[in-house]
C-alpha cells in the first residue's frame, strides 16, 4: 500500500468534500425502497424481485465508493509518522 502513495501528497481528508457526502446519500436512498408501493413483487430481475436487485447494487455502489474514498483520497500521516517510516526505510 505504501508505494501508491508519493511523500509529496498532502494531507487531506475525504470528510471536507461535500461531493461525497451527496454520493454516499444517494446510494443509501437508492438502496431503501420506500419509493415502491407496499408488497410489490413484480417485476422480477433474474428471479429476484426488482427492488432486492435495486438494493443490492445501492450496497454495492456505497461499499465501492467508500473503498475508493479510503484508498485513493485519505492521506492523513502524521509528520513524526512519515519520519519515522522514512527513517525505518534507510536503516533497512
Amino acid at each position: 500500500m505504501d508505494q501508491r502513495r508519493s511523500a509529496d501528497r498532502p494531507l487531506r481528508e475525504p470528510i471536507r468534500h461535500p461531493w461525497l457526502w451527496v454520493g454516499l446519500a444517494l446510494s443509501v436512498l437508492a438502496g431503501i425502497p420506500l419509493y415502491l408501493a407496499p408488497g410489490l413483487v413484480r417485476p422480477l430481475v433474474f428471479g429476484i424481485p426488482a427492488w432486492l436487485a435495486v438494493s443490492v447494487l445501492a450496497t454495492l455502489a456505497f461499499a465501492a465508493l467508500t473503498s475508493w474514498m479510503c484508498l485513493r483520497w485519505w492521506n492523513l500521516a502524521e509528520p513524526a509518522e512519515e519520519a519515522a517510516r522514512a527513517e525505518d526505510r534507510s536503516a533497512a
